[in-house]
């Protein structure tokens, strides 16, 4: 065997041994690193999702200059949380990074900077971020900085249309029937039916053998010292004895002002839970000045006791 073809056969064997070395390495601690990647993101999931078990990764991808670095449906055991989102997009000024929950219904849960690094606007691009909290995702978002000159917020109404375009390209979750937690999970609409009545539109839904579903949608003053009316829509489901099961504020469709306002509202629409509508009276919003969203909880009032109208006629 000459000189050169021992050379040959120790290069071949130094090859082979590297290549083992480096599939038997692959095999061994990419395992490790794949579980502690998913641990990290599972306490970060932690934080926004109660009781999350486990998660799929969505593809990562660049829209139009926005990289999508985080993409995430959530699941409790085999029952679907939401979704999580972390994008990024850059200027001549720097970066802004944010991350955002999303509950199954496609609306926005909370939503916050991971990196704010611009130059001027700081508090404003913030307050604006805020305001796509209890907003529907998709490519048709509102646009956050309509009318602004502020390359930061333009930049950011575009990340945010971005991340919509991703969230509704994305294998969403099959949402449950709207009424399920009132009727159980085989309830059957047997009726459709939509009519106006004192400034408002409802649609009313009769479960067959369970009650009746009035939606509801009227606009009304949200802000005092102001005429500018803006909608609500109001969801009340009833049972065969005229009791309020079930009081839904969709948060996509509620377009006065939302944050504390809202939550106020909210409770106030949850306080006629378990009562007959039969019973409902009028003089239970609060006095303007006494509570907050005095305005939304006045028009919620006004919109039950429609409901109560058509529902007695």
């Amino acid at each position: 065997m000459t000189k050169t073809v021992k050379s040959i056969i120790t290069l071949a064997v130094v090859a082979i041994l590297g290549i083992g070395l480096s599939i038997g390495t692959h095999f061994i601690f990419n395992p490790i690193k794949e579980e502690r990647a998913k641990q990290e993101t599972l306490s970060i999931l932690d934080d926004y999702f109660t009781g999350v078990t486990d998660f799929e990764a969505n593809k990562l991808e660049v829209i139009e200059g926005v990289e999508i670095l985080r993409s995430v449906r959530v699941y409790k055991n085999e029952d679907p949380l939401g979704y999580l989102y972390e994008a990024n997009i850059t200027n001549d000024f720097g970066n802004m990074k944010v991350r955002l929950s999303v509950d199954v219904k496609d609306v926005i849960q909370s939503i916050e900077f991971l990196e704010l690094n611009q130059t001027m606007y700081l508090p404003q691009t913030t307050k604006m971020l805020e305001t796509y909290v209890l907003s529907k995702l998709s490519t048709d978002i509102f646009d956050g900085a309509a009318g602004a000159t502020s390359i930061s917020k333009n930049d950011l109404s575009h990340l945010m249309s971005m991340v919509g375009l991703h969230h509704d390209s994305t294998d969403k979750f099959e949402i449950q029937a709207p009424y399920k937690d009132f009727y159980g999970d085989d309830y059957v609409i047997s009726n459709t039916e939509e009519l106006s009545n004192s400034g408002a539109t409802i649609k009313v839904e009769t479960i067959e053998g369970l009650g009746v579903v009035y939606t509801i949608t009227k606009s009304g003053i949200y802000q005092t010292d102001s005429t500018q009316e803006k909608s609500i829509t109001l969801v009340l489901a009833l049972n065969n004895d005229n009791k309020i099961i079930g009081v839904l504020l969709p948060a996509e469709l509620y377009n006065h002002t939302k944050g504390g306002f809202m939550t106020s509202a909210m409770e106030f629409a949850q306080s006629f839970k378990d009562m007959s509508l039969l019973d409902v009276t009028d003089g239970n919003a609060g006095a303007t000045g006494d509570v907050v969203a005095h305005n939304s909880r006045t028009l919620i009032e006004d919109m039950v006791l429609i409901v109560q109208g058509v529902h007695i006629s």
